[in-house]
């Protein structure tokens, strides 16, 4: 699988915010006891999006979506909202994943920005079963309503054609290979229909879990900017090279962000590091007659193998190109915007960078030997 530990902790935030809907509208149908559990379940959505005891919390919020909530919809005699069905079994799968990875209140302290976290593959594959089970169940209802109304020709149409779209998709789950273009078509799918007919109750949980079932994996990291033809310039293609503040506590984390997010980039678009305060940043802008050394920002610059250098949001929207998965769809919707936009943000929060976090005693970040071994100073 290609999931890592800050995509799973974004997941994790999304999937809080469908528990907190499910706390809060049911806290405004009813009084006495269960309204004041509810209302604890919005603290314990804030830990949950954190990672803060991360299995206790789950554990103690699936029994409140999952028990409270259901039977204040008439459980056992009367089937839960479908927000109630849905958030509970993210909450349920959610146990069953491996805690504390990168991006979680927890994991705050370690030292390695991996740490060994992985999402295990059979996860993926009960999520997607139960993705296909919700769509084809929906696409059944739809075009039961269909059938037994005076509903008009169109709607009758998008429903057969939503349950020839969910066959297809359930299929796939003996198709692995053909999973990617699947997850897209019905995503796609399921949007428009949302803006066509307006969400319902426990869409936006049935969203959250179109991401879990997905696989990071299926978009690998690739560059964003093109090199130049080596052949053609005559320059020689070295690895790419990040440099960043090595004052800043803010630039230390961002680099361990990006170590503990490379599972989807080839070992070919991995970056090596180094200060911007080192020698090899000196060598690399003495050797440039038309690089102005005072023009270049103090927070990071970034080395392309064919020498181009990337600085603000072209280094940033370049970096999660090569990230692959959710960084990668990031930066290719962000590329729609104006990089003079994008660069007053970035230069926004690097004017604040230095008051986020604590200067760090080192210039770089605390690491394993395998990751410090591509750090240069």
């Amino acid at each position: 699988m290609g999931w890592t530990g800050v995509q799973y902790s974004i997941f994790r935030g999304a999937m809080a915010l469908a528990v907190a809907n499910v706390c809060l509208s049911r806290m405004s149908t009813i009084e006495g006891p269960s309204w004041a559990l509810f209302a604890l379940g919005l603290p314990a959505s804030v830990a949950l999006a954190v990672g803060w005891r991360d299995r206790a919390v789950a554990l103690n919020l699936l029994l409140l979506v999952g028990g409270l909530a259901a039977v204040t919809d008439g459980a056992p005699l009367v089937v839960p909202e479908a927000d109630v069905i849905l958030t509970s079994s993210l909450l349920g799968l959610h146990l069953v994943t491996p805690i504390t990875p990168f991006g979680s209140w927890d994991a705050r302290a370690r030292t390695d920005p991996r740490g060994g976290w992985a999402r295990p593959t059979w996860i993926g594959h009960v999520a997607w079963v139960w993705l296909a089970a919700v769509h084809l169940d929906r696409a059944l209802i739809h075009w039961g309503d269909a059938a037994r109304t005076t509903a008009e020709l169109d709607f009758a149409v998008l429903s057969a054609m939503t349950a020839l779209l969910v066959v297809a998709f359930a299929a796939t789950t003996f198709r692995t290979q053909l999973r990617a273009r699947a997850w897209i078509a019905l995503t796609l799918w399921q949007i428009a229909w949302f803006i066509a007919f307006g969400l319902q109750v426990g869409d936006a949980a049935l969203l959250v879990l179109h991401a879990f079932a997905a696989d990071p994996g299926w978009w690998p990291g690739r560059r964003l900017r093109p090199l130049a033809d080596s052949a053609s310039t005559g320059t020689r293609n070295d690895p790419a090279r990040l440099f960043y503040d090595g004052g800043c506590g803010f630039c230390h984390r961002s680099i361990r962000i990006v170590l503990s997010e490379e599972l989807g980039t080839p070992v070919s678009l991995r970056f090596r590091f180094a200060p911007l305060e080192s020698e090899i940043f000196e060598r690399t802008i003495d050797a440039r007659e038309d690089i102005e050394p005072d023009s270049l920002p103090d927070s990071i610059v970034l080395a392309l193998e064919d020498g181009t250098l990337l600085t603000r949001s072209a280094a940033a929207l370049e970096i999660a190109s090569r990230l692959g998965g959710l960084w990668r769809g990031i930066a290719l919707t962000l590329r729609v915007v104006p990089e003079s936009l994008l660069d007053r943000a970035y230069d926004g929060i690097a004017r604040v960078r230095k008051r986020l976090f604590a200067q760090p005693k080192y210039a770089c970040p605390i690491l394993p030997a395998d990751l410090r071994e591509r750090f240069d100073l």
